[in-house]
């Protein structure tokens, strides 16, 4: 008895291609179009960023706003520099504990610049040089924390976009400025940290 051979023709690849083209770009089109805008959710490190903020927030710090930059020129000061010495490695037995997750720090702060003393309502800037040990990384975010008369200065740092950019010195120069107009006049002690040694000094708001 002869096999039965199906009418139905089967259906021609290029559709099937042509299908699945119109469903990728529509899929895409519709997930763009809803998509919520901002940051996308990260559970595990927005859970962390929450924790972080309440630890340093009953630890009594908080953030005092920054402009930051890279400098052309040389740092010159209005008044005397302060004298620069080395304190404790990383973020400091007294500091570490308010972070969930440790952050990225610089491998070692070089060079600081900074003045003495500042006028009250006035800025304070200066300057520090930071080194990373892999070029695939830059510094990132900077920010500042205050608790009474202590100020702790934590550079970040990131990597490079794409795989291949590099940069060109495991050093770099950066400026830092902030307000005074939050800070009653007093002695002031500060420090940069990193993974190495932390850079510290003292500082007067007159």
């Amino acid at each position: 008895m002869p096999a039965h051979h199906s009418s139905r023709k089967p259906w021609p690849m290029k559709w099937i291609v042509v299908s699945i083209v119109v469903f990728v770009v529509g899929y895409t089109v519709v997930n763009l179009y809803f998509r919520k805008p901002g940051k996308a959710y990260r559970p595990y490190q927005d859970a962390n960023d929450r924790a972080t903020t309440a630890r340093l927030l009953a630890a009594g710090w908080h953030k005092l706003p920054l402009d930051t930059r890279r400098p052309i020129e040389k740092a010159a000061l209005d008044h005397a520099p302060a004298p620069i010495a080395h304190g404790a490695v990383g973020l400091g037995l007294d500091f570490a504990p308010n972070f969930a997750e440790a952050p990225k720090l610089v491998a070692s702060i070089d060079k600081v610049t900074a003045p003495a003393e500042v006028a009250h309502g006035q800025d304070y800037s200066l300057h520090f040089t930071a080194s990373v040990t892999d070029q695939h990384l830059q510094l990132g975010e900077l920010t500042l924390y205050q608790r009474g008369n202590e100020l702790v200065l934590v550079p970040e740092t990131e990597k490079l976009p794409g795989q291949q950019l590099m940069t060109r010195w495991n050093d770099a120069t950066h400026a830092v400025t902030f307000a005074t107009t939050a800070l009653p006049p007093g002695r002031y002690s500060a420090r940069i940290v990193a993974r190495g040694p932390a850079a510290t000094w003292s500082f007067t708001v007159k």
